[in-house]
């Protein structure tokens, strides 16, 4: 029995499998590219639920167990989810993934932003785990394939409405847009809770009747009186778009299908 015991501690240490590595992202896109990269090598721990407010949450006392085991925090800004670091052991590893070119904090809402952050994550994890390096880099050779066809997606999708404008409540949009030909006529609030003021939202409705602009982009759970009035005015029509994504949708529950779920409906949208 001994030699038994003995003979499967030798295999599992020759195949390199140990206890999976803690790493926590603040947001659920994030966290799915993290988990595709570094596969079974890591447990990832998603800190803000799809339906908060990234800016304004405390982890449950549950999450905030998990926290204390993280080895690593891939964060997006000191300013968006910098907060979590008071939450970490001295130890973590923190590595915030924003680039310096990259005009917001949604550096997930664009397949490139995607591919960046897998890349970034994928260096990042190789150079702290060099044993995994290979498991690392052939994953993410996995991911970015993906990605080129995912792109493709929704190249397809979007290519109809090419050249169409709507308007974004949050400044979330604007890469996305770019990617694929489509234009941001305004933008509501600055994503910082400031909307545009009232003199500035009929400036904006008398610019949006001139455009024949008619879609409003809003976030899964915002609520806004001055969107509302927006819509109302120009005889619009408001767009539920989900930037954070679902692990419970199987529609939303993976990156790739979230940039995918959202081209649709923005199609849809925009098409008629």
């Amino acid at each position: 029995m001994r030699r038994l015991g003995l003979f499967f501690a030798v295999l599992l240490s020759v195949s390199g499998f140990t206890k999976p590595v803690t790493i926590a992202v603040s947001v659920y896109p994030v966290a799915n590219i993290v988990k595709q990269v570094a596969g079974p090598a890591a447990a990832v721990e998603t800190v803000i639920p799809p339906f908060a407010n990234p800016h304004h949450f405390s982890p449950t006392p549950s999450t905030a167990v998990k926290l204390q085991s993280a080895a690593l925090f891939f964060g997006v800004t000191p300013e968006f989810d910098g907060w979590i670091r008071k939450f970490l052991p001295e130890e973590t590893k923190v590595v915030f993934l924003k680039g310096k070119n990259q005009p917001n904090e949604h550096i997930w809402l664009y397949p490139e932003g995607g591919k960046r952050i897998a890349k970034a994550v994928a260096e990042i994890l190789s150079k702290t785990y060099p044993e995994k390096a290979a498991l690392f880099q052939q994953n993410l050779k996995r991911f970015l394939n993906s990605m080129d066809e995912t792109g493709r997606k929704l190249a397809r999708v979007l290519a109809p409405v090419r050249g169409a404008a709507f308007i974004q409540y949050h400044p979330a949009w604007n890469s996305f847009a770019a990617a694929y030909g489509l234009r941001i006529l305004a933008t509501i609030s600055n994503g910082h809770g400031k909307e545009v003021s009232p003199r500035e939202l009929m400036n904006l409705i008398q610019k949006a009747r001139a455009a024949h602009v008619k879609v409003v982009v809003m976030g899964l759970h915002k609520s806004s009186r001055t969107a509302q009035t927006l819509i109302r005015e120009i005889h619009g029509r408001e767009l539920r778009l989900d930037a954070l994504g679902n692990p419970e949708d199987p529609g939303r529950n993976c990156y790739q299908k979230l940039l995918f779920y959202n081209a649709q409906k923005l199609a849809e949208a925009l098409h008629d």
